[in-house]
């Protein structure tokens, strides 16, 4: 590898740990080279889009290119199909609707589900984009943000086609991130669907972020609070196991 790639690659790593950016300054000490080496090297990542630059801040993240790459590589990893044995054993073991959702920028949709067998079951529907800022696997997708992102994004109302029917206020969003932070999963209860309640636990991949959710929904009258509850290890494990196949942290 070149020197210069060498530190290009640095220089995006660095941007990668830190979610709310960088100054120059910043970059430089972290990486251990002249602000105007640095300076230059990020010029051309901002022009290759493997960077960006918040015009309001001045600070640099990971670019747009960056989100396609990566995505491009979960691809291969083919999430679903990994997911898939995971969503039907847990379906069978809890005998409720099991299901994996991913984040689409500020959004998430729904990309795989395993229904339950019992006549009144709850499901959700796969492959449409919805807003970030309703239900457990929203949750979820938010905990590595920053309390000011959750709460832009909590604000933004402007889907005039979506009605959940107990939708939260932005002060609910952010101390739902919180709790998810602390106990590592998610409750939504009669939220997005009347009668309807969701766990979600995270799961991870490369470098152990979050890169989709997987969760079991029923319906509330017999999936309360408490039964979430008991269920939260069941998933959690199983959420590990998947990680550790999708790059994340290794199953215990």
């Amino acid at each position: 590898m070149s020197e210069l790639l060498r530190r290009a690659v640095h220089i995006l790593d660095v941007l990668r740990v830190e979610r709310a950016g960088l100054t120059i300054r910043e970059v430089a000490a972290e990486v251990d080279l002249p602000k105007s080496t640095v300076q230059r090297l990020l010029k051309e990542l901002v022009e290759t889009d493997m960077a960006a630059q918040d015009e309001v801040t001045r600070k640099y993240r990971l670019g747009p290119r960056t989100l396609a790459l990566g995505m491009a590589y979960q691809r291969r990893l083919d999430l679903r199909s990994v997911a898939r044995p995971y969503l039907t054993r847990l379906r069978d073991e809890l005998g409720e609707t099991v299901g994996l959702s991913v984040p689409l920028g500020h959004e998430l949709m729904h990309l795989d589900q395993v229904e339950c067998a019992e006549r009144l079951r709850a499901t959700f529907e796969v492959g449409r984009p919805l807003p970030l800022w309703s239900g457990a696997p929203s949750r979820v997708l938010m905990m590595e943000m920053s309390e000011d992102e959750v709460r832009r994004i909590a604000a933004d109302r402007s889907r005039v086609d979506y009605h959940p029917v107990n939708a939260p206020t932005p002060d609910e969003v952010v101390a739902g991130v919180a709790a998810t932070r602390e106990r590592g999963y998610a409750m939504a209860f009669e939220e997005t669907i009347a009668g309807v309640s969701t766990i979600a636990v995270p799961l991870r991949g490369h470098a152990e972020r979050v890169v989709a959710t997987l969760g079991v929904t029923g319906p509330s009258s017999r999936f309360g609070r408490s039964e979430m509850e008991s269920v939260a290890p069941t998933l959690v494990d199983a959420a590990r196991e998947i990680s550790a196949k999708l790059g994340g942290v290794a199953a215990s």
